[in-house]
């Protein structure tokens, strides 16, 4: 994989971003359980809205402030607002003081800097790159962190129940190491100049618009630049499709496989909906970490754009059958196609996409592509309201349409040089 060759700044980030990621997986997960018990569904459910909306709105104020006063100095000031938060989300859920309506205030300022600084992590490896080695790094990056919602996932699972007060302090204590390493080692990427910043407010500048009128103006530029709303829109295609397995997916197989049934006719083992959701979830994760590397050093030599509509074809593919299909056999080698064709095809994507955006405004940009992800994941209640009124074919029909879609989308962006793309937008 290169690690050692890669920029320091990305092996200190890589690093950061999977013992980070491992801590916050051993809680996040279980955090709507946590607050249901407390306080009830309903509540809990306005509670999950309240933030995502912070998630939202901090994605796009971080990657604004990115753009101008530079990556490290907002990974320090979020990174040492999240520390606090977490030492008192445990303080306030300790075996002394329970107080669920502190925590959830809590957590809006920790997910509002969570979202902040996502974008400009994105933005600060973009920053450390080049495009010869990114298809690369972000295989590396999206193999650690796969290994990392893994191996936290699992801890959280025995953990969290009886001892979420230390795990709540075993993410304070991973953010303050982070914190402290950021501070001292990483080099910061990006100092804006004013030739920079008139690139993207020259719009509101010129009408003399307020503070708010400058960053929609921003957004406004990014929205501009059409190659990116293309692949940002394909993207959100991908990620609406993956996100069903736990939903509309998961539904169905609870449904329609209430009864346990042989998993291997040769095997005295079978399994119902909710054990073959659980056992497709579990394979779409090893898998992940096992053939990340495999596929990434059978593939190097070939095209990245074979590759890249290669993925995405046995990606699609497989989720359409695994929307229809009961046989567990026919799910567990649907589930192999679609995590073999993600892990093709996302480091790919990853580069494609980091190759797209302006120096200038690569936080902003990550924060638009950030929220068009987030839109994407929360499709599922759409899709859960039209499977109560179609039959499962039409679902089966549906994804297949999102991944036509979605390919060709990739397909018209990958025509086009890479020069071509990116110069739409620096001429913004």
């Amino acid at each position: 994989m290169k690690f050692w060759t890669f920029n320091k700044n990305i092996q200190i980030r890589l690093t950061l971003q999977f013992v980070t990621s491992m801590a916050t997986m051993s809680v996040t997960p279980y955090l709507i359980v946590f607050f249901s018990k407390q306080l009830g569904t309903f509540v809990t459910g306005f509670m999950f809205l309240g933030v995502m909306a912070a998630s939202i709105v901090g994605s796009f104020a971080g990657g604004y402030a990115a753009d101008r006063i530079g990556r490290k100095k907002v990974i320090v000031c979020c990174e040492a607002i999240v520390f606090v938060g977490f030492v008192c989300v445990a303080l306030v859920n300790s075996p002394w003081l329970q107080l669920p309506y502190v925590t959830f205030v809590l957590f809006l300022f920790i997910h509002l800097c969570i979202g902040a600084v996502g974008p400009v992590y994105q933005a600060l490896i973009i920053d450390a790159s080049h495009p010869e080695n990114r298809r690369t790094i972000f295989t590396v990056s999206y193999w650690l962190n796969n290994l990392a919602v893994a191996i936290g996932g699992l801890a959280g699972a025995f953990l969290f129940q009886t001892h979420h007060f230390y795990l709540f302090l075993g993410v304070a204590f991973s953010t303050a190491l982070s914190l402290g390493i950021t501070v001292l080692f990483i080099e910061e990427t990006y100092r804006p100049v004013k030739q920079g910043l008139s690139l993207q407010t020259k719009g509101t500048k010129k009408r003399g618009g307020s503070f708010l009128q400058d960053i929609l103006g921003s957004y406004k530029n990014v929205l501009k630049h059409r190659w990116f709303v293309l692949f940002a829109l394909a993207n959100l295609l991908i990620i609406s499709v993956e996100e069903q397995l736990t939903n509309v997916i998961g539904i169905r197989l609870v449904q329609e496989m209430p009864e346990p049934q042989p998993l291997f006719s040769f095997l005295d083992l079978s399994v119902d909906g909710m054990n073959m959701l659980g056992i497709l979830k579990t394979e779409n994760t090893l898998l992940v970490v096992c053939l990340t590397v495999l596929a990434s050093s059978l593939l190097k030599a070939c095209k990245e754009r074979v590759v890249l509509m290669s993925g995405l074809l046995l990606f699609f593919l497989g989720y359409s059958v695994i929307s229809f299909s009961n046989s567990p056999v026919i799910l567990l080698l649907a589930m192999f196609l679609a995590t073999l064709g993600e892990v093709i095809h996302i480091p790919v994507k990853q580069a494609l996409l980091a190759n797209m955006v302006p120096d200038h405004a690569r936080s902003t940009y990550m924060a638009v592509y950030s929220l068009l992800s987030i839109l994407g994941a929360s499709s599922a209640g759409i899709f859960i309201l039209l499977s109560g009124w179609v039959p499962p074919f039409v679902i089966t029909g549906v994804f297949a349409g999102m991944g036509l879609i979605s390919m060709l989308l990739f397909h018209h962006i990958t025509k086009s040089s890479p020069e071509e793309v990116k110069a739409e937008a620096v001429g913004l």
